[in-house]
């Protein structure tokens, strides 16, 4: 037989987010019943996927006009200054490093989200 360990206070910066946020709603929250506590859950996500996506969009909307100044800065340049061999060897080599770094990115990314779910 199993001996279910109590967490305390204490305990909570060793644990993942989501049991921390468990154990707070359970600690801070009069929870009666299972369905209360999937109500709990429901809400519970729906504030955190709002506060993701909102989250997302001001920091997308922070960078989307400089990557768009950059990318016509890059643009000028680069037709200003190579000639076409040139311009094809370095569009090739572009494309090959951000192939590597978007795969590298999902990769990176995939591990986090496998590991939380652990």
């Amino acid at each position: 037989m199993s001996k279910i360990q109590k967490i305390t206070t204490e305990d909570w910066t060793d644990l993942p987010l989501h049991t921390v946020l468990f154990e707070w709603l359970n600690k801070n929250v009069a929870i009666p019943s299972d369905l209360s506590k999937f109500i709990a859950y429901i809400a519970m996500f729906i504030i955190l996927w709002y506060t993701i996506v909102w989250t997302t969009r001001f920091v997308i909307s922070i960078i989307w006009p400089l990557f768009l100044i950059t990318t016509a800065i890059v643009v000028f340049r680069v037709l200003q200054y190579y000639d076409l061999d040139e311009l094809i060897d370095l569009i090739k080599h572009s494309c090959a490093y951000a192939a590597d770094t978007f795969v590298t990115a999902m990769a990176k990314t995939l591990e986090v989200i496998l590991k939380f779910f652990e």
